[in-house]
């Protein structure tokens, strides 16, 4: 544990620590494996394969969620600490696949997500300048909340069903009786956008909650984020 805290401690300390250009690239890798995840990790159906690409994936997305924002160097090592103790729970519940690992590993990794996703936000409205990196980073944020969307349906349809032993979901998929992970991501991001096709639709108080919540959730998060934009563009074109 000292000689991790030590490295975390030694690059932070450097001059070069998340420049401009490293949060640029890694929000860059951030948004690709986010558009893989939503787009391309669907269409992968081997068995086992499938695990091993989507464990990969998430790994990518939470080592460049702590390098796409410039957290102070305590921050840094708190948030590394979270990182590495999720990425451990990952791998550990890939070899071994267990329930309870599964579960507790799909927690930590919805609150580190969260936590990502709040500093994004948080970084978007502070910052009084337009660059690539802010919009990279209101862009990152937005796909998260889809993200963080579908692994609360996800947890609250394990959930319902291993406290109240019933065979039926807690959402209604009217295209198949046997959901994947694509499919409580397409649900997210039709509940985020509000554009609500009818097709998918919760079945139970639980989780028409967490689709209230996902869809008010991204209609303010738009209708905030346009007012800071412009908000920030016309204050520098005053300026």
């Amino acid at each position: 544990m000292k000689i991790i805290r030590n490295k975390l401690h030694s690059i932070a300390d450097k001059d070069t620590f998340l420049n401009d250009e490293i949060l640029k690239k890694d929000n860059y890798i951030l948004l690709f494996s986010l558009l893989f995840l939503i787009f391309i990790q669907p269409l992968i159906q081997l068995s086992g394969i499938n695990n091993l690409v989507f464990d990969l994936i998430i790994s990518i997305l939470i080592i460049s969620g702590l390098t796409s924002l410039k957290f102070r160097k305590e921050k840094f090592i708190r948030l590394s600490y979270f990182g590495l103790f999720t990425l451990v729970l990952i791998w550990i519940n890939y070899f071994a696949d267990s329930l309870i690992t599964n579960l507790f590993a799909f927690l930590v990794l919805i609150f580190f997500m969260i936590y990502i996703t709040y500093s994004m936000i948080s970084y978007v409205a502070r910052n009084n300048k337009i660059t690539s990196i802010l919009i990279l980073n209101a862009i990152n944020s937005y796909l998260l909340m889809g993200i963080i969307g579908a692994f609360l349906f996800i947890l609250s349809n394990v959930g319902y069903k291993l406290l109240f032993d019933i065979s039926n979901g807690t959402i209604n998929f009217g295209y198949t009786n046997n959901p994947i992970f694509f499919d409580y991501i397409y649900f997210s991001f039709i509940t985020l956008t509000t554009v609500g096709y009818g097709d998918v639709t919760p079945a139970v108080p639980l989780t028409r909650s967490i689709a209230m919540f996902v869809s008010l959730s991204g209609q303010l998060y738009l209708a905030i984020l346009v007012a800071l934009l412009v908000g920030k563009f016309l204050s520098k074109k005053n300026n």
